[in-house]
This record gives structure tokens, sequence and C-alpha cells, in this order.
């Protein structure tokens, strides 16, 4: 290009801005890194935007096909706002150009100008092509400048300003091969950071939250439209559309509020809470104001989502969104009169789901189980009352109708059991002195009390028998028998009746050991699932009901050991939970003679645990079958009449 030379492109900052403003601010988020980038586009009055990204697959940082691109129609960039604007960290647009509107009249997005940072935060190289709207006069012809910028050359800058690599800049009938020819911009992210793989749909639900689906603003990801998450509402504040309302002393406000029938399942990526957006964008990630303490209905916090808009937390000069703009600043004066506002908004639409929901359970409850209300009627008063008392504090709890149920019948089951109360009574006032008395009253406590673990004990032999008849038919371990051992871990071992599940290290080994992807023969491929015990995390992989255990799963089972061992010494988070031994369990039909020698060896040192599943089986129905035999026998002595 006439009178240009390419070292006049260079990216002017302070210090370590892009280690700051860049890397840490969105390291590991892809969403709000790439959303930056889309917000870019609708500043430049672009009406589609094309997201290609690499979904479900765990991103390598050296591999070429690995990349991130942001493809957008605006209205692209000369040479002197490439140099002048878009390489000039913290530029304020609205300052600089005197207006909070695009060209097309469109409320500017971006303020701050370090947007152009985020794709550093997920990668090492930022690559942008861009062609401007107009013809660049001197060649008569529309420009494609083509440039490149280094994360490892930004990084070796004290003070700006940091070179920047021009690969073209000349009219668009010379571009190089790859070199875009039409109006707008092209952003591509390369040597992606390497992290685990982003699940498709939470990636496509995040990336809609960001925005409000704006008019004449259309956005694709991998070639599907962008569109709001599908949420099945059980209440909704409007049934449709917005409601609108006023923060005191700050603006109008418009908003939605509802809950959802079953919890959000957060650790899948649904969050709850409400999202406020400013100019289209969000400005306040999922928040609840920051409630807290004596709030009727607190559960439901669980189940509430919603959208609040807000367009005065950015005009007017008000500067009250945080740098990465995913929060408000609460502690402005507006922000502190928004977070009232929340607060109140939350406290009632939460007193009122409490309350709906309170009716709505109790016409379930007496509906689904009408027996419930024949087991009250039989109480006697005193027990009557207490029972309605026991339904109307716990019908406003988080929790399913079946889970309540459960609840409720336990409950009935310790109010029709009064005599085991009246027992305690009169041991407490008995004459010590008085052994036949005392006989009396510790038999009467036996009896009630054996009936009460044989029907644990007899759920507890379902649960083996079930576990048998898969091991018997050969079922498939993932999915079933995992599934069964994990709500019934002392099936096991019986220490293991209070256990937790280890979800964080679940995800370690799957993530190493590529364990979600199903080998060629998937009939012999293990399954694992890891306890928490005490100071001890156990590691339980488990083979089908027919499999005959060898000396290399021995082996592969040590190696889950010896890397969880390493990880948890490896593990810097302060408040990260960390087991001062590991030990692996193996499961499977037998083991095969030449790896009995390893087994031993290894079982003495602490390291694997071979069982075979007959052992466990029959070690679990002897102890069971014992204990009902006993139960049984006590319970069935003749209760004396007194016991009215």
């Amino acid at each position: 290009m006439p009178g240009r030379t390419p070292d006049e492109l260079k990216l002017s900052f302070a210090g370590n801005i892009v280690k700051h403003l860049g890397v840490q601010m969105y390291a590991g988020r892809p969403v709000p890194a790439i959303a930056e980038l889309v917000s870019n586009a609708w500043d430049a009055d672009a009406r589609v935007v094309e997201v290609k990204v690499p979904l479900d697959v765990p991103w390598e940082q050296d591999n070429e096909k690995h990349f991130i691109e942001v493809v957008d129609n605006g209205n692209g960039m000369t040479w002197e706002m490439v140099r002048d604007a878009y390489l000039d960290v913290g530029r304020d647009r609205r300052e600089a150009e005197k207006t909070d509107r695009s060209p097309g009249g469109r409320r500017l997005q971006g303020r701050k100008g370090i947007g152009k940072l985020a794709g550093f935060g997920i990668c090492d190289t930022v690559e942008v092509q861009t062609v401007a709207k107009a013809k660049d006069r001197s060649l008569d012809d529309h420009v494609l400048i083509w440039f490149s910028m280094s994360l490892a050359d930004l990084k070796k800058v004290d003070k700006g300003p940091a070179p920047v690599t021009v690969r073209f800049a000349g009219p668009v009938s010379k571009a190089p091969e790859g070199g875009r020819t039409t109006q707008g911009t092209t952003v591509v992210l390369r040597q992606l950071h390497g992290r685990r793989a982003q699940n498709g749909e939470r990636f496509h639900n995040g990336m809609a939250q960001r925005f409000l689906l704006l008019p004449k603003f259309a956005v694709t990801i991998n070639d599907q439209a962008l569109r709001e998450e599908k949420i099945k509402l059980q209440w909704r504040w409007p049934a449709k559309g917005w409601t609108d309302d006023e923060v005191k002393g700050c603006g109008p406000v418009q908003y939605w509020i509802g809950f959802t029938e079953k919890p959000r399942k957060q650790d899948e990526g649904e969050l709850s809470g409400l999202l406020l957006y400013t100019r289209g964008k969000v400005s306040q990630e999922a928040t609840f104001f920051e409630i807290s303490g004596g709030v009727t209905g607190q559960h439901g916090l669980r189940y509430l989502v919603g959208m609040v808009k807000a367009e005065w937390l950015d005009e007017d000069g008000a500067d009250l969104i945080a740098t990465h703009r995913g929060s408000i600043a609460w502690e402005s004066p507006q922000g502190h009169a928004l977070q009232e506002w929340g607060q109140g908004l939350v406290r009632r639409h939460l007193a009122e789901w409490a309350k709906r929901r309170a009716k709505l359970r109790e016409k379930t409850v007496l509906t689904l189980k009408p027996e419930v209300r024949t087991r009250i009627e039989r109480l006697s008063e005193p027990y009557k009352d207490v029972a309605v008392r026991f339904i109307q504090k716990f019908q406003s709890v988080e929790m399913e109708v079946d889970e309540f149920e459960d609840l409720l019948s336990w409950f009935l089951d310790a109010l029709e059991n009064a005599t085991l109360r009246n027992i305690i009574e009169k041991l407490r006032h008995a004459d010590v002195a008085d052994v036949k008395s005392l006989d009396d009253i510790f038999e009467r406590m036996q009896i009630r009390t054996a009936a009460n673990l044989l029907k644990i004990v007899d759920a507890n032999l379902a649960a083996i028998a079930a576990l048998e008849k898969m091991k018997d038919t050969d079922a498939r371990e993932r999915g079933v028998i995992a599934k069964h051992l994990e709500r019934n871990p002392w099936l096991i071992h019986p220490s293991w009746l209070l256990s937790k599940a280890e979800g964080r290290v679940t995800t370690w080994l799957k993530v190493e050991f590529k364990l979600d992807s199903p080998g060629k023969d998937t009939k012999d491929r293990a399954d694992y699932f890891c306890v928490a015990v005490g100071g001890t995390l156990h590691i339980v992989e488990i083979k089908r009901g027919a499999y005959v255990a060898r000396e290399k799963d021995i082996l592969q089972a040590d190696k889950y050991r010896k890397y969880v061992e390493q990880r948890f010494k490896d593990l810097t988070e302060h408040d990260a939970v960390r087991y001062g031994h590991v030990q692996s369990h193996l499961v499977s039909a037998e083991l095969h003679q030449d790896a009995r020698s390893l087994s031993t060896a290894y079982a003495d040192k602490g390291w694997v645990s071979f069982t075979t599943w007959d052992d466990l089986v029959e070690r679990a129905k002897l102890s069971h079958q014992q204990f009902r035999a006993e139960f049984e026998a006590i319970s069935k002595r003749a209760e004396p009449a007194a016991e009215d």
C-alpha cells in the first residue's frame, strides 16, 4: 500500500496489561472470551456472525485443526482504524469518537478497549483479517489487512508498543490464498491452550446467555443458530414478556423471573439465578443479588432463573460494569440500590414459590398416597397435631414429591412407634433394684428395635439379590452394575455405608485415560467409581459378571492409583480435598492363573485388592441372612398388652 510500512502497526499497551486483562481475566473461559469477539462484530454493524470452535474433543495446542474462528460481515477496518483504534489497548471508543452509536445506529457494547485481548486467555496467537466497507482511494479497490499478534512476543515487552506481524496489506484482488476478499472481519485464535473437551450443548447455551437475541444480528455456532436455552418453567412472572419497574434513584428496569420444576443441574452447566443485561449484552452473570439469611423459601434459589435489563448501568457517562463484563460494581451507590431492589424481588418471589410448592405438594401427596390421611387419623390426638405441624413445616422445604413422601412415611413410622418412646420413658424412672421390671422393659425395647432393623435388612437383601442377578446374566458394567454399586457401596465393603462419591477424581481418570470413549470390544471394557471413606480414596474398577481378570487388569487398576496419588501431590489449591491413601479394587468373575502372584503382592502392599463377584455376593448375603434370622425371631415375640 502506498505510503504505509508494516512497522507502523504496533500494539500499544503499558506493562503487564496483556497478562492481567487478557490471559488472567479470560484464562480457561472460552465462552466469555469468544463473546467479546461477537460483541465487537455487533459494534461493527455486522448482521451475521459465524463462529467455528472445536467442541466435544480436548483441545490440543499443537493441532493445526484445532482453532477458533469468528467471521462477521460488518464494516471492517481501514489501515488507519487498525493502527489508531484497534491496536490501541484501553481506548474508549465512545469518548474518542464522541458517540455511543455505531455508524449503523446501534448502541455500542464495547467501551474499555480491552476485548481484543480476550483471545489470549485461551490461545497463543490471534490472527485478524479485515476488509473495510469503503474502497481505498489510493488504490481504487477494497483492501485486505491481514496481521497476527503473538502472546509470547507481547510478554517480552515491559512497556509497549509491541510488534505485530503483517502478512498482507493490499488490494483484495491480489490477496494471497486464504485471504479474505469480502467486507467484514475474521478473527482466528490459534495454538489453543490445552483443556478438556467443551460440551457442545453447554457451550451453545453459555454463548446464548451472554446476549439477548437482538434484531438483525444472527449468530451461529458451528452452523447452528444461537438460541436461548429451552428452560421448562413451572411458574413465570409475568406469564409472557417483561415487567417494567424502577430502581429508586437510578432508573427503569425490565425483568422476568421464574422457577423450574426441578433443581437446576449446576454440575451440568445449568445455571440458576438472574442474568443482568445492558445494551443487549450480559453485564452480570447469574446472581441472587447476594441475598442471605432469613429468606422464606430459600431452597427455591436452586430453581430460580430470570433476566433483568438495566440500560442506565452503561449510559450518560456511567461505568458501573466490571472490566470483564461479568459483574456489576456493587460497591457503588447505584450498585447498592440495584442490589436492594434485586433482593426485594427475589425475596417476594421465593415466598410465593414456597407457598405454591406447599399447596402443590399437599395436593399431590394426599392424591397419590390416600393412605397417608388414614395413618394420620389413626394417631392419638397429640401425635395427630404433631403430624400436621410436620407437614406444614416441611412442605416448603426443597425436595421432590417422592423424597417428601419417604420423609413423611419415616416420620409417621416414628409417631406410630410411640411404644418405643413410652418404653424409654419407663426405663428412665424404673427402679434399678427391680430386676424383673428392667428385664421386661429391655425385652420390649429389643422387640421394637428389631422390627425396625428387619425392614432395613430386607431392603439390603433385595439389593444383594439384584446384584446377583446382574452377575449371573453378565450385565454390562456401565450404567447397570456400576450405578447399582454406587447407590449401595456397602456391597463392596460394609464400612462404606456412609460413603460419598468423589466426582473430581472420576473426571481426572476419564480425561487421563479417555475412559469416555468405548473401545472396539465394549464387552470387556472396564468401568469404575470412586468412594471416599475417611482419609482413604477407593477406586473401584468392575468387570462384567463373566469376565476373567488377567495381569494387565491388575496393572491397569494400579495405574489409576498411581495417577491419582500424583494428582493429590500436585494440587496447589488451598481448599482442594486430598486423601492420605489411595487404594484400587478390582472385581470380576475370577482371576486368571497368571495374575495370582501379582495380585497377592499388590494386595499385601495395600495397592490393589481383588474380589470375585461370587465372594462379594456370598459375603454380603451371609451376614444379612444371619441378622435377619435374629431380628425376625425377636420381632415375632408377643408384646405385652400394656404397650398401648
